[in-house]
């Protein structure tokens, strides 16, 4: 009915070796996250006020793009989907 001493001691090890396994294969304990009071500061280079000018256009003009390409996606998706149910329904 009882097992031995070295039986129990054989399963609490499986019951751990699983349980490390399940929780990922890093220790959660060095993972945490700690802060700092100190400030970070970052080394960007000091940049003229026209090309500050330059970058700024050159971001906007690039979202712009992106925008444009996302809708020019979702316009032919939508209008695929709509002659797919357009036909669907004729048939």
């Amino acid at each position: 009915m009882h097992g031995s001493l070295s039986q129990f001691k054989a399963t609490l090890a499986r019951k751990k070796a699983r349980r490390d396994s399940q929780q990922g294969k890093f220790d959660r304990k060095n993972l945490s996250y700690k802060s700092s009071n100190t400030k970070t500061e970052f080394d960007f280079p000091k940049l003229p006020e026209t090309e500050l000018k330059k970058v700024k256009n050159n971001i906007r003009e690039k979202l712009k793009s992106d925008n444009k390409k996302k809708l020019i996606s979702i316009t032919i998706i939508i209008v695929i989907l709509v002659s797919v149910i357009m036909y669907l329904i004729q048939v």
